[in-house]
């Protein structure tokens, strides 16, 4: 790989997980926890570095979950929204202007792997300009890779919508197909990842 491409992964974990009456990022999932995890797959794909954005209950996740070669960004207005940890993850990560690309992913999707970051990565050095987003049901989604000329346009995000906004407006979107896409947002989810694995 060119040493002028790098990707760096940028993590969301900041929100207050509402709805399942528990800090979401440290529930057990296999020998970690769910944000464990997803920091696990980021960490062994081929980014060249990976952030994570904590906001809401910062201090207990970062006791539980291993930050070993993390670099935490804090969202002190995590109550904004996702939309708000993707512009501070980014405009954090812009300083460094050694990355020419940025992967956002979400920290409560279990199945992503990092085989389909890879593929991601990959399919971005290919191509160099558009947007690389997953698929579902035809609409772009995260875990999307922006390059570096959207980087302005994330730093202006805010509300709850995450990337959606962006994705929306963009016409040269690749899709991609990731093997699972499922999240976790409620008990009765987390219920269900455990009744899986």
């Amino acid at each position: 790989m060119g040493t002028n491409f790098k990707t760096a992964i940028l993590v969301l974990a900041a929100g207050a997980s509402s709805r399942m009456n528990e800090i979401k990022q440290v529930l057990p999932y296999k020998d970690s926890t769910l944000l464990g995890n997803a920091l696990k797959m980021a960490k062994m794909s081929k980014s060249a570095q990976v952030f994570c954005v904590l906001g809401a209950n910062k201090d207990e996740i970062q006791q539980k979950v291993d930050f070993l070669d993390i670099e935490i960004i804090e969202n002190k207005e995590w109550n904004d929204g996702l939309g708000k940890s993707i512009a501070v993850g980014v405009a954090t990560i812009q300083k460094n202007s050694e990355y020419n690309s940025i992967l956002v992913m979400l920290g409560d999707q279990p199945f992503i792997t990092s085989r389909y970051l890879d593929k991601m990565i990959s399919k971005f050095n290919e191509n160099q300009s558009p947007v690389i987003a997953t698929n579902y049901s035809g609409k772009p989604g995260v875990p999307a890779l922006f390059p570096h000329k959207n980087f302005s346009e994330l730093i202006k995000i805010s509300g709850d919508s995450g990337a959606k906004s962006i994705l929306k407006n963009h016409a040269n979107i690749i899709k991609l197909e990731a093997e699972n896409t499922f999240d976790v947002d409620s008990p009765e989810d987390y219920k269900k990842l455990c009744s899986e694995v």
